[in-house]
Order: C-alpha cells, then structure tokens, then sequence
C-alpha cells in the first residue's frame, strides 16, 4: 500500500455463500419471525457495518502511523524502530530516503508534520463515518487500535511526534462526534 495516500477504497463485508444460498423467509416464516427477526437481522448488519469500519480504519492508522515513525527514524530523530527498507513513501523505500529529505517530510509543515497527518486521519474517519454517530465512535476505537498495532511493530513506544499526531486526529474526531450529541468523551492520550 502506497502510504501517505488515504485508501479511498472501501473493502466491504462477504455475505457467507449459505446466506447468499438461503431463500428470503416470506409468507408464514415471515409472520413466525415477526418483527424480532427483522430488527435482529438488521442489528446485525449495524453491527458488521461498525466491525468494518472499525477493521478499516485500524489498518489505515496503524500504517500511517507506523510509516510516520520511520520517517522520523531516517530523519535521525529515533534509534529504534522498523525496517524502513519495508516501507515506502510515494514508492520510494524509506530507507533510501536521504535524512535531510526525511526530515522535511516531519517537519511542521511536511507531509508526515503532526497537523497534516492527523488531519489526513482524521478526514480518512470523517468521510467514512458521514453523520454516522455510532461509525465515527467505531472509527475513533479504530484509530487507538491502530495506534497500538503500530506502536507493536515498532517494537515499543513511538515516537513523540505519532504521540502528538494521535491527540490532534482525537481532537478532529471528537469535535464531530460532540457535533452529533455524542457527549464528552474521555480524553485518552497514548
């Protein structure tokens, strides 16, 4: 996956071939499901719809993330890290990225810059999870998980720009959710 580029495309769920199979209940399976089979089926298809969102997002933050803190690393400013040889950014492997270049990319107004990132992640959620209040929650659960499972490959904690780019996208995130009389929420720093 190219990084630095939000995924604009969306994976959606598989309907396992034995539902795909099923009939529709109609007629009189209808009327003996009634209404509870209805409202549980579709509480189900609520479900997998936050489930997706949630597994998207996470895999979209935890590359952004991960890929942030290598070019943090190249740019000198780590000593731990990833196989930035593993990494790529605009198809060019981390690793061959010169540190002058790798620190223009993190600086404040770089591609990898807290703002620019957090906003790129933030917009990521905001456009998948629409006026969706229980989405853009999913999303934002989605986000922390990334931020752990990049926090886990790199082998410890990452550094302090990710830390800071993690509490901006929250911000972003929140600020909607809040527009959406989702409440305060807990102010949850990595």
């Amino acid at each position: 996956m190219e990084i630095g580029k939000a995924n604009s495309q969306r994976q959606s769920l598989q309907v396992p071939q034995e539902k795909k199979d099923r009939p529709a209940a109609t007629g009189k399976e209808a009327q003996a499901a009634g209404p509870q089979g209805s409202r549980v089926e579709a509480g189900l298809v609520i479900k997998a719809k936050l489930v997706e969102v949630l597994l998207v997002v996470k895999k979209e933050a935890q590359v952004t993330f991960a890929t942030q803190g290598g070019v943090s690393q190249r740019a000198g400013q780590e000593e731990q890290g990833l196989d930035l040889a593993t990494l790529t950014y605009n198809g060019k492997p981390l690793s061959e990225l010169a540190p002058e270049e790798a620190q223009a990319l993190i600086a404040e107004d770089g591609h990898f810059g807290v703002e620019k990132t957090a906003q790129r992640i933030a917009d990521f959620v905001l456009a998948g999870g629409g006026d969706n209040l229980g989405r853009l929650q999913a999303a934002r659960e989605g986000v922390l998980q990334g931020f752990a499972e990049a926090e886990k490959a790199w082998g410890g904690k990452l550094p302090d720009i990710s830390v800071q780019t993690l509490n901006r996208t929250l911000e972003l995130i929140d600020a909607r959710i809040r527009e959406l009389g989702g409440g305060s929420l807990l102010d949850v720093t990595a």
